[in-house]
């Protein structure tokens, strides 16, 4: 497969979500949920070597395979994989991951990869110099970097430039009407920061961010639960509770979910953004199909996030 013969980005067609596989190791729990997002209208979806690895390396990939296989889309499903995860993020190790996904999902090529994690111990020029080899070869369509900081992110796209190679297409970073406070999972990253912000608007690289509505935050019974809950220690601030109270005022003012507007705040960022989601439930798909359509003002944007001034009327 030729990176020409890869599905159309999401940014261009289709609703700007990507669908988490990482729940889903087993076809009688995945299928339901991923015939729901097609039947929607969604295409694209998040993979990665390393979903399903505590109890059943692979399942996940293989699951979503099985899938598009049975359902006959495996040239049109668009696939953003991700690989080379720590303790294994090494310029050598790139490729063989993503040939045990690929095998995995039964693929010759994934339209988009990005490195799982980052190794400041490795000069990003030598993930660069490996990750746009495989664009040349055409076995990836764009490649990315997913919980790197901004300064290494910088630092890929001034090497890719200063020596003729293709550029990053995509960072996959957290990012959520929600800040996190605490790292959910070891070397995971935020691009919820006014430096991130600033460059994002710019637009060399779009935003692919995870966890993009809160992690179920938005659907607690109590926003009071954050103090407290399972999500305490990676999502609760005073400035976070707040924020689902507001959330949920617009949702009641407007008419749709909470969750709903957590993944309309997302998407209505002054920045490309494709958002990964993560339902595990078709009711569940078919609410955030429905809010990827939705987008807010810039002042509805900013009121949900520092709640200034009164709710912005319609």
């Amino acid at each position: 497969m030729s990176g020409s013969a890869f599905p159309a980005s999401p940014l261009a067609e289709g609703p700007p979500v990507l669908l988490g596989t990482s729940a889903f190791g087993q076809d009688e729990r995945s299928f339901p949920v991923y015939d729901a997002y097609w039947e929607g209208g969604g295409r694209a979806f998040d993979t990665a070597w390393l979903y399903g690895h505590a109890y059943g390396p692979g399942c996940c990939e293989r699951s979503f395979g099985a899938w598009t296989r049975s359902r006959g889309l495996e040239k049109e499903v668009w696939v953003l994989a991700k690989g080379a995860h720590t303790p294994e993020c090494l310029p050598d190790r790139v490729e063989v991951q993503l040939t045990e996904s690929l095998e995995r999902m039964e693929r010759d090529g994934a339209a988009l990869y990005m490195l799982h994690r980052d190794n400041p111990e490795v000069p990003v020029g030598e993930f660069v110099t490996v990750l746009a080899d495989l664009v040349g070869r055409g076995v990836i369509g764009g490649y990315g970097l997913s919980n790197w900081p901004l300064e290494r992110v910088r630092e890929a796209v001034a090497y890719a430039r200063a020596h003729g190679l293709v550029t990053p297409s995509g960072v996959s970073n957290q990012f959520s009407l929600i800040d996190m406070v605490h790292p959910i999972y070891p070397g995971t990253e935020t691009s919820n920061d006014p430096a991130w912000r600033a460059w994002l608007a710019d637009g060399a690289v779009p935003l692919y961010p995870w966890a993009s509505q809160g992690r179920g935050a938005h659907a607690l019974a109590d926003p009071a639960e954050l103090r407290t809950g399972p999500l305490a220690e990676s999502w609760y601030s005073e400035a976070n509770e707040q924020r689902l109270r507001r959330a949920r005022e617009f949702a009641e003012d407007r008419g749709i979910s909470s969750t709903g507007v957590a993944l309309a705040w997302t998407l209505s960022q002054p920045f490309p953004v494709v958002a990964l989601i993560g339902p595990r439930q078709p009711e569940e798909v078919r609410d955030s199909l429905a809010a990827a359509s939705y987008r807010l003002t810039a002042a509805e944007r900013d009121w949900l996030e520092t709640g200034t001034g009164a709710l912005p009327t319609r």
